[in-house]
């Protein structure tokens, strides 16, 4: 009950970071998803109340904790960083957390408390990176399917017609909804850490390249039709399909490495040389 009157008091001293974040889930689509991640959370905790179990030990560990996202959220605040404000805000929850549980339930709900970083908009920073990095993805096979081209920054020329890197081809909606993902599927199917790193770093690298190949499938499809307007109508929605293909195909490839069942649930019953009635 402490824990839960406590929330309602960080979500009025930090209002305007919560208010900021709900106006861009609903007004750009590369966060859409954010609607999910607070259900996502209260799910996984859900699925660990079984570890909810003894007496709570509060921890000072939190008050350093604490001051340091406050620490954060001054600096951040003088530099007049939104997206920082809001990690800041978003990590006094797990201080709170600890602070009225103790050390051990925070090591229990770790997985949880971590997944609420997707509530906090961030990324954008990356855009510029993104559009230069699907430039050059685009420019480098080009040129190895020998495609005469003409590359100024992020104009992309060939005969049929200019491209443009625009910031909706950056694939930012496509990494941050990967990273989300990936982050569920390491937490829900895997155990080990380094399954769990090698998940997310699969999240970050795979829609990146893929956005790439996207980006020069829709080129060389204008090169193909001669028309780079018409290659590019509908790019978006493309993209969507060709992003759920992979997804798709890297769940795949990671479900025979699942660890989500419990050790030992699959050995056979006579293996204990007794018959079970």
């Amino acid at each position: 009950m402490l824990f839960l009157a406590g929330l309602p008091l960080l979500g009025w001293a930090f209002q305007a970071e919560i208010s900021a974040a709900l106006g861009i889930w609903s007004s750009s689509t590369a966060y859409n998803h954010c609607w999910l991640v607070l259900p996502i959370a209260l799910w996984l905790g859900w699925t660990r109340r079984a570890r909810f179990t003894g007496l709570a030990e509060p921890s000072w560990l939190a008050l350093p904790m604490a001051a340091g996202f406050g620490a954060g959220w001054w600096l951040a605040d003088r530099l007049g960083l939104m997206e920082g404000r809001q990690l800041a805000a978003l990590g006094l929850v797990p201080a709170w957390f600890l602070g009225v549980f103790g050390w051990r339930l925070f090591r229990a709900f770790a997985v949880p408390l971590a997944y609420l970083v997707f509530l906090v908009p961030f990324g954008a920073f990356l855009v510029p990176l993104l559009q230069r990095l699907t430039a050059w993805m685009i420019v480098t096979g080009l040129t190895l399917l020998g495609i005469p081209h003409f590359a100024d920054a992020l104009t992309i020329e060939i005969p049929a017609g200019i491209f443009l890197v625009a910031e909706a081809c950056a694939g930012l909606r496509f990494l941050i909804a990967s990273l989300a993902f990936g982050a569920l599927y390491a937490a829900v199917m895997f155990r080990s850490p380094g399954r769990r790193v090698a998940v997310m770093v699969l999240a970050l690298v795979v829609p990146v390249l893929a956005n790439g190949l996207r980006a020069l499938g829709i080129v060389l499809l204008g090169h193909q039709l001669g028309s780079a307007e018409a290659a590019a109508a509908d790019h978006l929605i493309y993209g969507w399909v060709f992003f759920t293909l992979v997804l798709l195909l890297l769940v795949a490839a990671g479900l025979p490495f699942r660890q989500d069942q419990p050790a030992g649930a699959c050995r056979p019953a006579l293996q204990t040389g007794r018959v079970l009635t």
